[in-house]
C-alpha cells in the first residue's frame, strides 16, 4: 500500500523561471518609473523623455534584475555566496550602463571622473536588496515545502511498515489456527464443510494479499471479506460466536481503509471469554454514514491487557488516508468502535 508523491523537476524549474521573469519585470518598472517621478524639479517639471533611452533602461534593468534574481534562487549556493555574486553582478551591470547609451561614453565619463551616477546607484541598490530578500524568501519556502514532503514520505513509510507488521502478524497466527480447524473437519469426515472452509480460507488470504495494493475498499468488499473471515472463526468456535449485521444498502459503495473490520473482529475474539454459556455476539451496523462494530465485554481471567496497537494502527490509517478518525467507546459492558465511511 504505497502513496507515491512525485514532483517533476521540469515543471518546478519552469515555475521558478516564470516567477523570476515576472519579478524582474516588476523591478524594472518600479525602479525606472519611480525614480523618473523623483527626478522632477520643485515645479513638477520633468526632463524630456527619450524613447530610445527608456527602451534601453527597461531592457537593461530587466536583464540585470533577472540575472540577480536567478542567482538568488540557486539552492546549492550559500547565503554569503549569493550576496557576493549578486553584488558582483550588480557592479558589472552598473559599469556596462554608459556603453548602452552612446558608443564610447563609458570612456568619456571615466576620463572625466563622472562614472558615478547617484540615480543609477539607487536603482541598482534597490534591485540588489529586493533580489537578495526574494532569494531568502524563496529558500525558506523551498525548505518548508521540502520538510512537508519529507514528513509526508515518512508518514507513508511508517504506515506501510505498520501495515506490513499487521499483515505479517495476521498471516502466521491465523493460518495456524485455520489449519487446525480444517484438520478437525477432515478428521470428523465433514467433507462438504471442509471444502467450503478451504474456499473461504482462500478468499480470506486472497483479499489480504490484494489489499496491499490499495488504500481504500468499498464497504461491500470489506463485508464480503469479513463474512469469509467470520465463517472460519465460527468453525473454530462452534455455537459460541455469532455476528449480527444490519447494513443499509445505500452505504455499500461507500469506502473505508482496507482491512478496517478484521482487527476489530480479531480483538473481540482475542480479548473476550467465549463459552457455550456466554457466547460472543458481534454486531456490525451502519447509521448516518458511520459503520459501528460492537461487542459485549466478557474479559478473560488469564489474559494480559492488550497493547492497543491494532486500534492505534487503524486510527493512524484513518487520519492519514481520509483525514478523519475512528471513535472508540466503552460503555458499561459494551465495547464499540465507530468507523466513518467516505461517500464515493
Amino acid at each position: 500500500m504505497k502513496r507515491m508523491i512525485r514532483y517533476g523537476m521540469k515543471p518546478v524549474r519552469y515555475r521558478i523561471v516564470v516567477i523570476n521573469v515576472l519579478l524582474a519585470l516588476a523591478l524594472t518598472l518600479l525602479v525606472n518609473f519611480s525614480f523618473f517621478l523623483i527626478g522632477a524639479d520643485p515645479r513638477g517639471r520633468r526632463p524630456p523623455i527619450r524613447t530610445d533611452y527608456v527602451v534601453v533602461q527597461v531592457v537593461y534593468f530587466f536583464v540585470a534584475s533577472w540575472a540577480v534574481v536567478s542567482l538568488n534562487t540557486v539552492r546549492r549556493f550559500s547565503l554569503v555566496r549569493k550576496i557576493l555574486l549578486s553584488v558582483a553582478a550588480t557592479v558589472v551591470f552598473y559599469l556596462l550602463v554608459p556603453g548602452l547609451n552612446r558608443s564610447g561614453e563609458w570612456y568619456v565619463q571615466l576620463s572625466a571622473g563622472r562614472l558615478y551616477n547617484p540615480f543609477l546607484v539607487m536603482k541598482a541598490s534597490f534591485m540588489l536588496v529586493v533580489s537578495v530578500l526574494y532569494g531568502k524568501i524563496f529558500e525558506l519556502l523551498y525548505q518548508k515545502q521540502h520538510i512537508t514532503i519529507e514528513n509526508e514520505r515518512l508518514k507513508n513509510e511508517n504506515l506501510q511498515t505498520q501495515y506490513n507488521m499487521l499483515a505479517n502478524q495476521i498471516s502466521p497466527h491465523f493460518l495456524f489456527n485455520s489449519l487446525n480447524s480444517l484438520s478437525m473437519l477432515v478428521r470428523e469426515g465433514q467433507n462438504e464443510n471442509a471444502q467450503l472452509y478451504i474456499d473461504r480460507l482462500a478468499d480470506t488470504f486472497r483479499y489480504m494479499l490484494r489489499s496491499g495494493r490499495s488504500e481504500l475498499a468499498t464497504l461491500s468488499e470489506e463485508l464480503d471479506f469479513i463474512e469469509a473471515y467470520l465463517y472460519l472463526l465460527t468453525i473454530r468456535y462452534q455455537n459460541k460466536l455469532f455476528c449480527d449485521m444490519s447494513i443499509d444498502e445505500r452505504y455499500r459503495n461507500w469506502r473505508l481503509p482496507v482491512l478496517s473490520l478484521q482487527p476489530l473482529v480479531e480483538n473481540a475474539v482475542k480479548h473476550n471469554s467465549i463459552t457455550l454459556a456466554r457466547p460472543l455476539r458481534i454486531a456490525i451496523r451502519t447509521e448516518g454514514g458511520i459503520l459501528t462494530v460492537s461487542n459485549p465485554v466478557i474479559p478473560k481471567i488469564d489474559t494480559p491487557p492488550g497493547t492497543g496497537i491494532g486500534l492505534k494502527n487503524l486510527s493512524s490509517r484513518y487520519r492519514l488516508l481520509i483525514s478523519r478518525d475512528i471513535r472508540v467507546v466503552r460503555e458499561n459492558e459494551l465495547f464499540r468502535v465507530e468507523l466513518p465511511l467516505v461517500k464515493p
